[in-house]
């Protein structure tokens, strides 16, 4: 079975960081907000609070419902799945009236 989770990211983190052949840091990378996160898949802007993973990637909506297509379900049976079922249902609410 695949890997799907939510994920809540922190108020600050790295966005990256380089490091040489001897693993030591050569670059680090600008830092990002919890604001800052964008589909692993085609490079949207992720609004979901949580952020859904899966294998690892973060996805916008569009490619929640192509890679994920049983989410809802998947969801609805998490800890507090109906209370991030409603936040997301009002997240897209919100998002979808500011376009």
């Amino acid at each position: 079975m695949d890997d799907f989770y939510l994920w809540y990211p922190p108020a600050e983190r790295i966005s990256y960081v380089i490091l040489d052949w001897d693993r030591n840091v050569e670059e680090v990378g600008p830092i990002l907000t919890d604001a800052d996160v964008v589909c692993d898949i085609c490079n949207a802007e992720v609004s979901l609070r949580p952020v859904p993973v899966w294998n690892g990637n973060a996805l916008c909506d569009d490619c929640l419902g192509k890679f994920v297509p049983d989410w809802y379900q998947r969801v609805s049976v998490m800890g507090d799945g109906e209370k991030i079922l409603e936040d997301w249902y009002e997240q897209r609410r919100a998002r979808w009236a500011s376009e």
